[in-house]
């Protein structure tokens, strides 16, 4: 299949990332409902210029907040030509059903969700090498595979049943990891650790801990006083802290307990002691 041609609505942070990543000449247009900073030829306002004279079969990526969707899916399909496009959403959690009334019109809908976390600027660099996640009927997610080999990007078609956890590990593995460095920072600066230093000394440490869970997996790069069976430092632990750090610190710990028993590295007695400690906490 030959490369798709790429309209995309909403330049938040993932349409710009996406649009920088896309190969030369593929992005007709850019649009959404305010102008962005940076004038650009190809980028119309409002969903009736950005919609006027593309392509039938333009591939149009409606990167939209979740709660925009149902509103932007109604406002396309009453205009003419919409019936002719793909149309596709970036969420996670949601299936084509999300831009239903677009299907209505005669378009063909479906799903193109990225598992990445994109800054506000230099997000393109992070696409190739990451999974994705579509859905929709068998034409456009042949689109789309072209469209991920391009980017080198790694699809998964997912069933409704498989989306919405899917989604839920995403936000553990990205949004509970930024709060786990905010809270950890947070520890150090009450403890009278600077706040320069407490802010970024964890992210190194994070970033080698996910070095060696892309090695070695999660289970054989767990580290730490849980897979050692070292009861005293968690009692230690739990003797210091208070509040709502410790109960993260013993929630996160009680995962990390489970992770212990499926690596097989850890004693049974020493697990039993160590989730009967936090239980007490």
């Amino acid at each position: 299949m030959t490369r798709p041609n790429v309209a995309i609505y909403g330049m938040g942070r993932f349409g710009r990332a996406l649009a920088l990543a896309l190969p030369a000449g593929a992005l007709l247009r850019a649009g959404g409902r305010s102008r962005p900073a940076v004038p650009d030829a190809r980028y119309r306002q409002g969903a009736e210029a950005f919609l006027q004279g593309l392509p039938p079969g333009t591939l149009v990526v409606l990167s939209v907040p979740d709660d925009a969707l149902e509103p932007i899916a109604n406002e396309f399909a009453a205009l003419p030509g919409a019936g002719a496009l793909l149309f596709v959403h970036t969420s996670g959690a949601r299936g084509p059903e999300a831009i239903e009334p677009l299907a209505g019109a005669g378009a063909q809908t479906g799903v193109f969700h990225l598992l990445q976390s994109f800054p506000s600027e230099g997000g393109h660099e992070l696409i190739r090498g990451s999974y994705g996640a579509v859905a929709g009927g068998p034409e456009i997610r042949a689109v789309l595979h072209t469209l991920a080999g391009a980017l080198g990007v790694t699809l998964l078609e997912l069933s409704d049943q498989q989306r919405v956890p899917y989604h839920a590990a995403a936000v553990l593995a990205s949004n509970a990891l930024v709060a786990l460095l905010d809270a950890g920072a947070e520890m150090l600066r009450q403890a009278g650790i600077p706040a320069k230093h407490a802010g970024r000394m964890l992210t190194p440490l994070a970033r080698g801990t996910l070095h060696n869970a892309e090695k070695l997996g999660p289970q054989a790069a767990l580290t730490g006083p849980v897979v050692r069976g070292d009861v005293g430092t968690i009692r230690r632990h739990l003797a210091v802290l208070s509040g709502d750090a410790r109960r993260l610190y013993i929630a996160v710990m009680l995962a990390a307990c489970d992770t212990a028993e499926r690596s097989g590295r850890t004693p049974a007695d020493k697990l039993a002691e160590i989730r009967a400690l936090l239980g007490e906490g």
